[in-house]
């Protein structure tokens, strides 16, 4: 999303000028790096202000780039198509700002790289005058955005009874509903039902939902497929052997889209491997206006880019839960970040707070709430668990924060 704000700011001559130079190729996608460069050949080859789309299109595709596969030309169409939209000035300032001052700052270590190996240099000159050349690029702010009583969550509709609700009567008597921004963390020790908890709230959820929304999955666990059906299993509450039967009537598709509004309602995403942009790509891709709800199936495995060498592993979880927060702010919808509970929290049906795995104030700093789902070694309490919200800004007034429990119900699917 960034790379595509980007690709928006630099579609005027000025500032392609001012600030392609510095987009770097290692901090941003191969492919908007190719754009920007076709940028410049656009710019280069004609005496425009900004680009021509339609002329654009027609070189990209036909002259710059000529033998593409389907899949590129569909990307990149795309792409060029979002680019016609412009970026809000207090945004593009900003980013403007952060590539000019990141320019700067390499440039300078440059400066101080030569000196060491004992280059003919003036390095207070050198650093002076660029120093003296970026902060006459900087773009002035002129404008800000703020909230007023007009603006305000009260002018919204927003009170304790708006959004998703829980799935659980136990947690919406006591905290209200899920809105736009709001970040919670799901957490349980392994095999505990973190899975099963995510799919039933997605039931949930669709019932409140609007009929374009839908919920982003973004999965590094199991396969698509295995979640899927798990959430195909808490939608209708059955056992495995009902759904087969479902399956082999020619029921099943008609009794999930019965309860869940539509095929689609939950789209789920592998992204193994694969890191933070290509995450905003398909945000980008399905459309900010149509995301209900995100969430992130142990967000600690996704590729973060640009994050500093030697960082801890507490910070480079907060930097993370960080980033999936403000995707929710950004898209105005809730976002459920799953982690794991530490050994520390094994055979608890309440886990602290500082028991989140690899983390003992990081992803705790990073979020709205943690909502807990604890297990008991006792045999007698398999299928119990504990639920809890050690923070939260969610609780309703005069309610005093949950110690609960409930049934799991693995066959199928629901917490009870």
């Amino acid at each position: 999303m960034i790379d595509l704000a980007v690709l928006r700011i630099i579609k005027n001559r000025d500032q392609y000028n001012k600030v392609a130079k510095f987009m770097n190729k290692n901090d941003m996608d191969k492919r908007t790096i190719a754009i920007k460069n076709d940028i410049g050949k656009y710019f280069e080859s004609s005496d425009e202000d900004s680009i021509n789309f339609d002329s654009f299109r027609s070189l990209f595709f036909n002259e710059y780039h000529r033998n593409l596969k389907d899949d590129d030309i569909a990307y990149y169409n795309g792409v060029i198509t979002k680019m016609e939209k412009d970026v809000p000035e207090a945004v593009q300032k900003n980013i403007i700002n952060s590539l000019l001052t990141l320019g700067f700052a390499t440039k300078t270590a440059s400066y101080i790289d030569d000196y060491q190996a004992g280059e003919e240099i003036d390095i207070v000159e050198a650093i002076f005058g660029s120093a003296q050349l970026t902060k006459e690029a900087l773009e002035r702010t002129t404008s800000f955005e703020f909230a007023d009583i007009d603006t305000s969550s009260i002018a919204e509709g927003l009170d304790e009874e708006s959004g998703l609700p829980w799935c659980l009567d136990i947690l919406n008597e006591v905290y209200r509903p899920n809105q736009p921004g709001d970040a919670t963390i799901i957490a349980a020790r392994p095999g505990a039902g973190k899975t099963t908890f995510l799919c039933h709230n997605n039931v949930t959820f669709a019932t409140a939902m609007k009929p374009n929304e839908v919920i982003l999955w973004f999965n590094n666990e199991s396969r698509r497929q295995k979640i899927m059906s798990r959430q195909i299993q808490a939608a209708l509450g059955a056992t495995d052997e009902e759904l087969h039967a479902f399956h082999k009537d020619g029921s099943l598709r008609q009794r999930y889209l019965d309860v869940m509004g539509r095929a689609d309602r939950v789209q789920i995403f592998d992204i193994h491997g694969k890191d933070t942009n290509y995450v905003e790509d398909i945000i980008a891709h399905v459309g900010a206006e149509n995301v209900g709800a995100m969430v992130f199936d142990m967000i600690d495995k996704i590729k973060f880019l640009n994050l500093a060498d030697g960082m801890r592993e507490d910070q480079r979880l907060e930097a993370m839960y960080t980033w999936s927060r403000e995707l929710g702010v950004i898209n105005s919808c809730p976002t459920f970040p799953s982690s794991q509970v530490s050994v520390e929290g094994a055979g608890l049906l309440h886990p602290l707070e500082h028991m989140l795995k690899d983390s003992k104030t990081g992803k705790q700093g990073a979020c709205d709430g943690i909502l807990m789902i604890g297990k008991s070694d006792d045999p007698m309490l398999a299928r119990t668990r504990g639920i809890s919200m050690p923070k939260t800004k969610q609780r309703k007034a005069g309610q005093q924060d949950l110690l609960g429990e409930c049934l799991f119900d693995e066959d199928r699917g629901r917490y009870v």
